[in-house]
């Protein structure tokens, strides 16, 4: 009964999750935008102050939602009279193998094209470490290192692999199992905000390999393993394979569409925009351009942010985040060591000159080449 109750859940949760899928981006924003007056009603109900209901990693409306899974589950499972959940348990087992395993593969080949652990911004990199909030410095250090990245993302694809191959599913199992418990207790550890959504991803890896868990014990004790049935079902006999195939197809083209466009394997080398880096003006002011569209002013221990828009013929916008109003406009000349920058700066004229900061060349950013403890002598 808990199993058939916790294969409800899962399927539920992978249906309704508020993490967009790259094929549909509009079908985990109709669950998000659809369910938040309902979790609002609830949250006011329940006393909460201050919640964020949208469906969204670790919001309010997300727990809410966890929730009311649950028992709609119980729901569902008391309903179920005509035992149909134990008839298609097979399927629906499936359904949460290939859910779980798309999701490493997605997140697997993140990590090897270097999207998820990108490298650190140039206002980062300058940022003293203990100004940097906790899940910041993790992602910074982790995207420093080529290699942590790309073995990571092996491992995970591995284990997605093995999921979809229905022998090995119930190694791919305890694979995930293992990346899982991993990633999350980085997300508790070091406060990153998907603690709910990869706590759901372990639950269906360990779901996966409970039935396993036998077997893989009398293994690890060299007793005789039994024949055991694969986790799902088979699609060997008559046309299901053709089933099969055209949803690994789809599992296949929805982890790679985000990378369509893609120039290089390693995201460290694509290109950056116009002017991306760290400068420093003549009074000792530094000022850093970031990938994502802004300009970020250094003050004292803190930092100051502007969206910038790129104008025609080497000029620049600078907007406020708060209300959006422009704070500058600014035309620029750049030489190989140099920016020259000339405009107005809140209604003020201006000219400066800043000297390029060679951010790549820091310590944290430099190969491994360390292999006996003689290295480090300088």
């Amino acid at each position: 009964m808990l199993y058939r109750w916790t294969t409800i859940y899962l399927i539920l949760f992978a249906l309704t999750a508020p993490i967009e899928q790259p094929l549909c981006p509009a079908y985990s924003a109709f669950w998000a935008e659809g369910l938040a007056p309902f979790y609002s009603a609830c949250g006011e109900l329940l006393g909460i102050e201050g919640g964020y209901y949208r469906l969204a990693s670790d919001s309010t409306g997300f727990y809410l939602h966890s929730i009311w899974l649950a028992v709609l589950a119980a729901l569902l499972l008391l309903w179920d009279k005509k035992n149909w959940s134990q008839q298609f348990q097979s399927y629906l087992q499936l359904g949460i193998v290939y859910y779980l395993g798309m999701q490493l593969g997605r997140y697997g080949l993140d990590k090897l094209l270097k999207q998820q652990f990108f490298l650190p911004e140039p206002n980062t990199l300058y940022q003293p470490l203990g100004y940097i909030e906790k899940d910041l410095a993790f992602w910074s250090v982790m995207g420093s290192s080529w290699t942590y990245s790309f073995w990571t993302g092996i491992v995970e694809i591995l284990a997605a692999l093995a999921l979809f191959y229905r022998p090995s599913r119930a190694l791919g199992a305890l694979l995930a199992a293992g990346v899982m418990g991993q990633v999350l207790l980085i997300n508790i550890s070091f406060d990153i905000n998907v603690k709910l959504y990869s706590a759901g991803l372990l639950w269906m890896a360990l779901y996966l390999l409970w039935p396993r868990l036998k077997g893989l014990w009398a293994w690890s004790t060299g007793q005789a393993l039994a024949a055991r049935a694969s986790l799902g079902p088979s699609f060997l006999g008559g046309r299901k394979w053709w089933i099969k195939t055209l949803v690994l197809l789809c599992i296949g083209l929805n982890i790679l569409w985000p990378y369509r466009h893609r120039r290089h394997w390693n995201d460290d080398m694509e290109t950056r925009p116009p002017l991306h880096g760290a400068y420093v003006l003549e009074d000792g002011q530094e000022f850093y351009i970031h990938r994502r569209g802004y300009w970020i002013m250094q003050q004292g221990r803190r930092q100051k942010s502007y969206r910038l828009r790129y104008l025609p013929e080497d000029g620049l916008a600078l907007y406020d985040l708060q209300g959006d109003s422009l704070q500058a406009r600014l035309y620029y000349r750049q030489t190989s060591d140099q920016l020259f920058l000339f405009g107005q700066w809140a209604g003020q004229d201006v000219s400066w000159r800043a000297n390029t900061l060679i951010y790549r060349e820091l310590p944290l950013l430099r190969p491994a080449q360390h292999w006996r403890v003689e290295d480090w002598r300088e």
